[in-house]
């Protein structure tokens, strides 16, 4: 073989196996804004999705894969996951809707009905039949932010902290109440402060607000407990909250057997955290009653006047999501009425036009 002959031999067998490195071994890095199994779908994320994900893609491809873990605002703050997934500097993004009530308003939903089902599960069903029947929900990740969704998520049913304590719904006039996003239009009476779990127990000592719209398990995990000492189970309702995406480069740069595995993935997600969501659901009220919280729960007097007082509240956003051109009549009637049919009486049945 001639010299000329062994350096072409050589140089193809070097691009050969530079070709080969690059399709055998992936590098996916994912995160969220949450630190890690603080909230039910940071728990799955980084205990199920990120191993599973692994040992499904090295058991059943030929490719090896590295995860790489970025929460609680290494990357991306929760207010900025999207953009993170959409830019590419996270490769899969695990995004609380919530916080993005401009970007993802129809997705949103589920929060603009108030009084929603506690029961996890029910509303986990009746979301993933409102995504199934209109398109407009998924769409928007790849038309406007580059990635394309694989699946969403519950969040627990959501009750009220305060570090006072009250009965009526006219007691909380003149407190200062915190939520994040949407849920900020729940509060009436009360004046609504905007903020996120991760301030929240400064902001409760220093004075900043005086209760929190959140999840019994969230009160106890983030230490709420130790500076308001009262929560009351208002059953504002379970959500759908959170979706995992991929970046839409990334995803179509990898090969078609690991897409399918993020595609069937992303669907079990669903059920896998509504797994841990409803077990939080039932530890969580037990928990803080043992750290020695006052835990009540509202009368249904005190939810009928708060109800009564949100009673133009869900119409008045679909009207808003409508305007934008999307459905968001249609999807809020859907859901309504998919959730009565699985068993949820609403304190006040809403009247979508």
């Amino acid at each position: 073989m001639t010299r000329s002959k062994v350096i072409v031999c050589a140089v193809a067998a070097l691009l050969g196996s530079t070709a080969l490195a690059s399709a055998d071994d992936i590098t996916l890095r994912l995160g969220s804004g949450h630190p890690i199994g603080l909230l039910a779908y940071t728990e799955t994320a980084h205990k199920w999705f990120a191993p599973e994900l692994k040992k499904r893609i090295e058991e059943r491809t030929d490719h090896t894969v590295t995860i790489q873990e970025f929460h609680a605002g290494q990357v991306a703050k929760v207010t900025e996951v999207l953009e993170s997934t959409r830019d590419g500097i996270l490769d899969i993004g695990f995004v609380s809707m919530i916080f993005e009530p401009s970007n993802l308003s129809l997705q949103n939903f589920t929060l603009y009905l108030p009084f929603n089902s506690a029961d996890v599960a029910m509303v986990t069903e009746a979301a993933r039949a409102t995504y199934a029947e209109f398109p407009e929900l998924t769409a928007p990740f790849e038309a406007d932010y580059n990635q394309v969704y694989l699946g969403g998520a519950c969040l627990e049913n959501y009750g009220l902290g305060t570090n006072f304590a009250w009965t009526n719904f006219a007691d909380l006039e003149g407190h200062k109440i915190a939520g994040a996003g949407v849920n900020l239009d729940w509060i009436s009476g009360a004046t609504a402060v905007a903020s996120n779990l991760n301030e929240a127990y400064q902001s409760i000592q220093s004075g900043v607000y005086e209760g929190y719209i959140s999840a019994a398990s969230w009160w106890h995990t983030f230490k709420l407990n130790e500076v308001a000492p009262h929560f009351t189970k208002t059953d504002f309702g379970a959500q759908y909250l959170n979706a995992v995406t991929i970046n839409k480069a990334k995803y179509d740069s990898l090969p078609e057997d690991v897409q399918q595995i993020l595609r069937e993935m992303g669907d079990e997600w669903a059920a896998v955290t509504t797994e841990v969501c409803t077990r939080n659901d039932a530890e969580g009220l037990k928990t803080l009653s043992e750290l020695g919280v006052q835990v009540t729960e509202i009368s249904p007097e005190a939810k009928n006047d708060w109800a009564n007082a949100l009673a133009d509240f869900p119409n008045r956003m679909a009207q808003n999501v409508n305007s934008a051109g999307l459905p968001g009549s249609g999807v809020m009637n859907f859901y309504l009425a998919k959730v009565e049919e699985l068993g949820h009486e609403w304190a006040l049945r809403y009247k979508i036009d």
